[in-house]
């Protein structure tokens, strides 16, 4: 797995446990050794990867989104009792309540409530499993890569006229990627991702628009490398304005 950024903010055992001492409830292993090691971030840009909220669901419980029955893992009001621990970028919640074994999939374009197994196997595998059972991919995102939260994070973004110019976003990404060094690529019919470790970031070309580029950097994502990354973010927003790309304030 790929780490976007070095600037981890991992979660300690002691918040974990005292999240589990207050609600009674037990967090799935794999998920407290991610929190340990990583912290909070997406991962291959579909799942947030969160603490523990036992706020954020309270309010569901009010409007019948999912449908109860006597087969459904927990009832309307148990909604409240839950605990959110990620939320797709599409709006599904995973969580966890006391009284259910394994992961609970609340999902925002569904009424089924469904649980996923959370057996000691790590906490990607758990997600790649959801991903390709509720999305029905036959295989998971790849490559897989993890963005982490934290308050360095800083982004550019860009309209990009090249079609009026006779050049094609998926041309300026081409010579993006050529141009520069990159640690990780991601390219396809929606999107490039031109990843590198020195900035902590990426640039992200929106194939489906074919307007919108970002970049996403850390200015002091190296502290011992400062003036190089601030270099080399430097140079890729020359080389993005020299290409029809016009910064958005």
């Amino acid at each position: 797995m790929y780490i976007v950024s070095r600037m981890l903010k991992p979660v300690s055992h002691e918040a974990l446990q005292q999240v589990q001492q207050e609600h009674s409830v037990r967090l799935p292993s794999a998920y407290q050794r991610w929190m340990h090691q990583y912290g909070e971030g997406t991962y291959s840009g579909w799942m947030n990867i969160q603490r523990p909220d036992y706020e954020v669901l309270k309010p569901f419980a009010d409007y019948d989104l999912w449908e109860h029955t006597d087969e459904t893992v927990i009832s309307q009001r148990q909604l409240k009792e839950c605990i959110s621990i990620g939320s797709s970028v599409d709006g599904d919640f995973l969580a966890v309540h006391a009284d259910v074994k394994g992961l609970i999939w609340l999902p925002r374009h569904d009424e089924q409530i469904t649980v996923w197994p959370s057996n000691d196997v790590s906490f990607a595998d758990i997600l790649d499993r959801i991903y390709c059972g509720y999305y029905r991919r036959d295989e998971p995102f790849s490559p897989a890569y993890f963005e982490p939260w934290n308050e360095e994070r800083q982004h550019i973004f860009y309209h990009f006229t090249g079609k009026e110019n006779g050049i094609s976003m998926k041309e300026v990404a081409d010579l993006c990627q050529s141009h520069f060094s990159w640690d990780l690529v991601i390219d396809n019919e929606y999107t490039c991702k031109l990843f590198s470790t020195m900035i902590g970031g990426y640039v992200r070309f929106n194939m489906a628009s074919e307007r919108e580029i970002v970049l996403f950097f850390e200015e002091h994502n190296h502290p011992t490398e400062a003036q190089e990354a601030q270099s080399q973010v430097q140079e890729i927003q020359h080389f993005l304005q020299a290409h029809h790309c016009t910064v958005l304030k």
